[in-house]
C-alpha cells in the first residue's frame, strides 16, 4: 500500500462543527484577556482573540485537548478567510501530511486544541507578575519571534 493510500485511510472526509470551543474551565481566562483595561485584547472579539491564543500555543507548547466543552465560543461562520487558511496550515503542520485537509473537523479540533494549551500561558503571561508593562513585553516578544522567523528565510 502506498504512503498516499494510506493517508487518505487516515483522514475520513467530514466537515467541521459549526461552532468553536473551548474549555469552559478556562473561559474566564478568555474573559478576562478581554475585559481587563489593563491587557492588551481589551475589547477583542472573541475569533481574534482565538486566533492570538491558537497561534501563541503553537509557539510555545503543544496541543491540549479540551475537557469540558459546554457552549460555543463563537460560531465559526466569523473566521475570515484568512484566518481558516492559518487553522488548515497549524493542522497541516501537526500532522506533516496535507491530506488532514480531507477531515475539516480534525483540522478545526487541533486548533482548538492548541488555543486551549495556549490560553493559560497568554493569561499568565499578560497578568503575570514578571511584568511591568504587559502590552510592552508582548509587543516585544511578538517582534522578537517576527524578526527571527524572517532573518531565517
Amino acid at each position: 500500500m502506498s504512503k498516499e493510500q494510506n493517508s487518505d485511510e487516515m483522514y475520513e472526509e467530514r466537515e467541521a462543527r459549526r461552532d468553536m470551543h473551548i474549555d469552559s474551565e478556562r473561559r474566564d481566562m478568555f474573559e478576562a484577556l478581554q475585559n481587563s483595561t489593563d491587557s492588551p485584547f481589551y475589547g477583542s472579539e472573541n475569533y481574534d482573540l482565538f486566533m492570538f491564543v491558537l497561534g501563541y500555543g503553537y509557539k510555545n507548547t503543544v496541543p491540549e485537548t479540551i475537557k469540558n466543552k459546554k457552549g460555543a465560543f463563537f460560531g465559526r461562520g466569523r473566521l475570515s478567510d484568512q484566518q481558516q487558511a492559518v487553522i488548515e496550515a497549524v493542522a497541516v503542520a501537526e500532522e506533516r501530511d496535507v491530506q488532514v485537509l480531507r477531515d475539516q473537523r480534525m483540522v478545526y479540533e487541533i486548533a482548538e486544541e492548541y488555543a486551549n494549551a495556549g490560553i493559560e500561558l497568554l493569561h499568565g503571561r499578560v497578568f503575570g507578575p514578571d511584568d511591568e508593562d504587559p502590552r510592552q513585553e508582548l509587543a516585544l516578544e511578538v517582534k522578537r519571534h517576527y524578526e527571527s522567523v524572517t532573518e531565517s528565510q
